[in-house]
């Protein structure tokens, strides 16, 4: 997610964005997998993912549509985009392609066969107009598959202060923004009032008590500080406590983190 793409995104873009991209796509990966498994046979198709950061999902799909195929990228994080690209040819991937662009205004390709957007729509401030620049570069019968949050559902254990003031902070600057931090809940209405018919949905929670996914509370809270100071939600000083004994928390291998909810929804366009 993209400060310069998205005006209400609270989360820090660039190499700093990139980075905790990648540690949320370690752990989303199986998931995503299976959600992208619902659309039919790819090969030698062209895909977009929309709002695509460092690639992650670019290169899933890259797969899927074989060299025959085509991926498009889409970010206006220019920062991301080089990245993206550079890794593209560092994994020796030709059938993808990088574009500027914002997700909310035309997109550059038309007549594609899936797009997939993911931890984007949260962050608008009408996801509608993001959804209608999908239905239009779809071909008939093409597929949306869509992934986002709702903050509501995180959760740790034993209870931590710090956790749950990170959790109320991050809710408070989406909001500010203009964003939906629950906007998990409402993607099967977004994608209907978008066009899209025979719309479905499914959720999953990522938790647990070692490795990447209790490093992400950790990184996406780092990722919010310069947006926390600059709506004035919060001090300096508070950012400190708060990420000094969150670390202290999650370095503990006794205690439980549960991510936000995450809801995938799909559709096709008729």
């Amino acid at each position: 997610m993209r400060t310069e793409h998205l005006p209400s995104c609270v989360l820090k873009g660039g190499e700093e964005g990139r980075a905790r991209l990648a540690v949320v796509a370690r752990v989303l990966a199986e998931p995503t997998r299976l959600l992208l498994d619902r659309s039919e046979p790819l090969d030698g198709c062209t895909a977009i993912d929309a709002g695509c950061g460092g690639g992650d999902i670019t290169f899933e799909l890259a797969k899927r549509v074989g060299r025959a195929g085509q991926v498009f990228g889409l970010d206006l994080d220019e920062d991301k985009i080089v990245l993206a690209r550079a890794e593209a040819k560092r994994r020796g991937i030709p059938n993808v392609e990088f574009c500027r662009a914002d997700v909310t205004h035309h997109w550059p390709v038309r007549g594609v066969s899936v797009v997939s957007v993911r931890f984007v729509l949260t962050h608008l401030v009408d996801p509608g107009k993001a959804l209608k620049q999908a239905y239009e570069a779809l071909r008939p019968g093409g597929m949306i598959v869509v992934q986002d949050i709702d903050c509501d559902g995180e959760f740790c254990d034993p209870p931590s202060a710090a956790f749950l003031r990170k959790g109320e902070l991050f809710i408070e600057a989406v909001r500010k923004r203009g964003g939906d931090p629950l906007i998990g809940r409402r993607l099967v209405a977004l994608l209907e009032a978008a066009g899209f018919s025979d719309v479905h949905s499914s959720m999953v929670q990522p938790y647990g008590r070692e490795g990447d996914v209790k490093r992400i509370p950790l990184l996406t809270f780092a990722a919010i500080r310069d947006a926390l100071i600059q709506l004035g939600l919060t001090s300096i000083q508070e950012i400190g406590g708060i990420t000094a004994e969150l670390e202290a928390f999650l370095d503990r291998p006794n205690t439980t983190v549960g991510l936000p909810r995450i809801f995938h929804a799909w559709g096709r366009k008729q």
